[in-house]
């Protein structure tokens, strides 16, 4: 029997060099709550593909942190609207030698927006949209679509493990 071995020849890639998000103001909070998740991936197998992630630059007083295995941002800082963050967020392969790359995420703080008093007119009574365990990360699973609207939408997506 002869076993080959994955060489850790790739380093990981984001979906994107830069993230641009747009975000309420926020009070702070007694719980961290997330703000945005960047994704990478590696082309290697078994532990040279095992990723990583810590923020690297523009979180010198801490308002930030990231979870190293799921890569999402979170905070209990408060945001004024009008400020912005930059954080550069490094994603490290568990390969020997050990290879990283990094991305930018851009957070713009903007004024909550006074709900609107129109009702959302969706174009589907009930939505459902199944995922298996072994879905790539960043991958579109459904959409969600509603008739013109003039204000802002804000939401969130919530769901159940069946």
């Amino acid at each position: 029997m002869v076993s080959v071995f994955d060489e850790n020849d790739n380093r990981p890639t984001f979906h994107e060099k830069i993230y641009q998000v747009r975000l309420p103001e926020r009070e702070r909070r007694k719980k961290a709550e997330p703000i945005y998740r960047v994704v990478a991936y590696d082309q290697d197998d078994g532990p040279n593909s095992d990723l990583s992630y810590s923020i690297v630059d523009g979180n010198e007083d801490g308002k930030f942190f990231i979870d190293p295995k799921t890569a999402v941002v979170s905070s209990r800082k408060a945001f004024a609207a009008g400020s912005y963050d930059i954080l550069t967020i490094k994603a490290s392969d568990n390969g020997r030698p050990q290879k990283s790359s990094t991305a930018r995420l851009h957070i713009e703080w903007i004024r909550r927006p006074t709900p609107s008093s129109v009702p959302l007119v969706f174009d589907e009574p009930f939505y459902n949209f199944t995922i298996t365990e072994n879905d790539k990360v960043a991958e579109i699973v459904g959409v969600v679509s509603l008739q013109k609207n003039p204000f802002p939408v804000w939401f969130d997506i919530t769901g159940k493990v069946l």
